[in-house]
């Protein structure tokens, strides 16, 4: 059979687009349902992750998360993580197969804190001994209530950890321009926060003075 020189370009359009769904079909799809979010071609249910846990970046596209009918999710592999045990959303997000836990700050033992501006980082901690000892006051401490005071700076405190490359656990760094003060309690003005789980941490100046306000 001969083709034209018009046919021949059409026919390799034709086999590149259908290469490019059969690849597309290979993902996989997360359903919500009674059980979470179940991948049923690998029989391996999902959890969603704390907020704390935030992917690091997304490598490539492995399928997709339905929410509802009109609403879905396309998940991505994450740097060094097996996709059978952990995947994140688009915008970051983790989930996270039902048969792990996910660490917690303590376990990770993480060596580097970057203080962000929302995607931007302004500072780097790489001090292991300082930031296990953010990473104790953070774990060990007593939680207070959160306060609702606008402070002078807050920032995302990101710890990453050699031991789980693929994401960060991320609190919000807030800091207030005079002592906070409850019930006769001085607890500074140095604070981490996760929303989440509604702990606020008193800590010490080791950001503040890191980040050249002392």
């Amino acid at each position: 059979m001969k083709f034209s020189a018009f046919t021949k370009p059409l026919l390799w359009v034709l086999a590149s687009l259908l290469l490019i769904l059969s690849l597309a079909s290979c993902g996989v799809t997360l359903q919500s349902g009674e059980n979470g979010l179940y991948d049923e071609r690998h029989d391996i249910s999902y959890n969603h992750a704390s907020p704390v846990y935030e992917a690091i970046s997304l490598v490539k596209e492995y399928g997709k998360l339905n929410v509802t009918e009109q609403e879905s999710y396309v998940l991505h592999t994450i740097p060094g993580t097996d996709p059978t045990k952990m995947l994140a959303t688009e915008d970051f997000n983790i989930v996270y197969a039902s048969d792990i836990d996910m660490p917690t700050l303590m376990q990770m033992a993480p060596t580097i804190l970057r203080i962000c501006n929302d995607s931007l980082e302004i500072k780097r901690l790489e001090d292991a001994v300082a930031i296990a000892a953010l990473v104790n006051t953070y774990e060990t401490g007593t939680s207070i209530d959160y306060p609702g005071l606008t402070p002078i700076r807050s920032y995302k405190a990101r710890f990453e950890s050699v031991l789980y490359p693929g994401f960060y656990y991320t609190l919000t760094y807030v800091e207030y321009d005079t002592d906070l003060k409850l019930d006769d309690v001085n607890y500074g003005k140095y604070f981490l926060y996760n929303a989440f789980d509604k702990r606020f941490i008193p800590i010490d100046d080791t950001i503040h003075t890191a980040l050249g306000l002392a």
